[in-house]
């Protein structure tokens, strides 16, 4: 019998005369389907210690499925780093930081195009006929994405809250809430995810579960739920998607994996893969979503 039907479901299973609940998550490989499994016991437990079991399964799904690919492409990704020179490092890494600035503003609505952000990041001298507010933070998010690369401190809230506070500096209509944790409830265009009324008891949280487990789980994985739990949490008026973008890329490039541009073609489905992890209360649907296209990406 099937409790939730989710991709990490309650399945309940009579033994010997004996009730008997599990935490069920299946896929398919091939021709055949899989099948990982965590035991409850003989009743479901309380709903903070349901949340702890599913990411303990979460992490094992991670390791079974998708581990070994990931681990070899950072092996063949630092091997590449070797065989480069520190000046072709560098271009790299800014050739990176203007696409994925491309991308992280488009997927938010900018108008910009590739070129035009090259332009604005490179050639701030020539005029591009487009929004104001769209150049500006075509220029902001690459300064922030410079100090992403460069900075040595630790990941902290603090931190969030300085890129927020220099992408949103020279807008026009908000520059007030720059780095602002918001104080009033928001909704999310085009979504039936309502975030928390009140973000800043859930931000300490996560970022407290990050500094307990940053030496524990998969850097990707962490990576990953950093991202998608900062977006559930929804703490500013605007720019909750690029922040939880730079601190996924954070994420991976300290711990030097291949950062992640997710790429503006794919929104759709990457909205969808937060939705549904929203509104199903299972964060599998944008686990799955995310190590699929970051391997593809790669």
């Amino acid at each position: 019998m099937l409790i939730h039907i989710i991709m990490v479901s309650i399945v309940k299973r009579k033994i010997q005369e004996k009730v008997y609940y599990y935490l069920s998550y299946s896929y398919r490989e091939g021709n055949k389907v899989k099948l990982i499994e965590k035991s409850l016991g003989k009743e479901i437990p309380s709903e903070d210690e349901l949340i702890q079991l599913k990411e303990d399964l979460m992490r094992r799904i991670v390791k079974e499925r998708w581990e070994l690919t990931i681990e070899e492409l950072k092996k063949r990704y630092s091997q590449k780093l070797r065989e480069i020179p520190e000046f072709s490092k560098a271009e790299r890494l800014k050739e990176f930081g203007i696409r994925f600035t491309y991308h992280s503003n488009k997927i938010e609505g900018s108008t910009l195009t590739l070129r035009e952000v090259a332009l604005a990041i490179n050639e701030k001298e020539i005029k591009i006929n487009k929004s104001v507010n769209d150049i500006n933070e075509a220029q902001l998010h690459m300064l922030c994405y410079e100090d992403m690369v460069a900075t040595k401190e630790d990941l902290t809230l603090d931190l969030v809250r300085k890129w927020h506070e220099t992408l949103f500096s020279l807008h026009v209509n908000r520059s007030k809430l720059a780095g602002i944790i918001r104080k009033d409830p928001i909704l999310i265009s085009g979504s039936k995810h309502i975030p928390p009324i009140s973000p800043q008891p859930l931000l300490d949280d996560l970022f407290e579960w990050y500094n307990t487990n940053k030496g524990r789980v998969n850097s990707v994985l962490l990576a990953c739920f950093m991202h998608y739990r900062f977006e559930f949490i929804h703490p500013f008026n605007d720019g909750n998607g690029r922040m939880g973008r730079f601190i996924m890329n954070y994420i991976l490039f300290k711990n030097k994996y291949t950062m992640f541009d997710i790429n503006s073609k794919i929104r759709t489905s990457y909205y969808n893969a937060l939705e549904k992890s929203d509104i199903s209360n299972d964060e599998m649907f944008f686990v799955s979503w995310f190590f699929k296209n970051y391997i593809k990406s790669i």
